[in-house]
């Protein structure tokens, strides 16, 4: 598994979900893999991924949320984990790829211990590890909601740099995407 096939079974198994990737390899995989959809990509923010997706499912409750994170960024924001807790959204599931490594910086590697599912379970959220499509899929669909789904790849392949991402054209795009209702949604 690399980046682009993890968030290609991610948007498989919930393709009307919501979409906040923090910048780096989430987003470029993300646009890789939907054809530059209508997602929050959060370029230039590093560690603010998560907790605006908490804003995002507090704002829009009847719509599943999955914020899309790089072990790197799960780092900087490793606070919103205890947020993502206590506020409890009932409709957001965070995913974390992990690499063990700063991918878009060169490749240093992070140094700490990649434990944000044991954090996340610490901290009452619903957890699960995944490795193949399978489980991906698998987690995706079961994984209580707020949860963490770690997803840990080998295959270190950056999707490569995300081209030009036009800040008000990107919330446009997911303003129009996060204000239609469950009546206009694929099933």
């Amino acid at each position: 598994m690399n980046p682009t096939s993890v968030v290609a079974a991610v948007l498989s198994a919930a393709p009307d979900a919501l979409y906040v990737a923090s910048l780096g390899t989430p987003t470029s995989a993300l646009r890789e893999a939907s054809g530059d959809g209508p997602h929050l990509y959060m370029g230039g923010s590093m560690g603010t991924a998560l907790a605006a997706a908490i804003g995002v499912a507090e704002k829009r409750p009847e719509r599943d949320v999955i914020a899309l994170l790089g072990d790197g960024e799960a780092l900087m924001g490793a606070g919103s984990f205890w947020s993502l807790a206590g506020v409890a959204p009932a409709n957001l599931l965070a995913i974390v790829l992990i690499d063990g490594h700063y991918t878009i910086t060169g490749g240093q590697p992070l140094a700490v211990p990649d434990a944000f599912g044991a954090v996340a379970a610490a901290l009452g959220l619903a957890t699960a590890t995944a490795r193949t499509a399978d489980e991906i899929v698998a987690g995706v669909s079961s994984l209580p909601r707020p949860g963490v789904l770690e997803v840990r790849y080998e295959e270190r392949a950056w999707p490569g740099p995300s081209p030009f991402v036009d800040p008000p054209v990107v919330r446009f795009r997911f303003e129009q995407e996060a204000a239609r209702d469950e009546s206009q949604l694929l099933r």
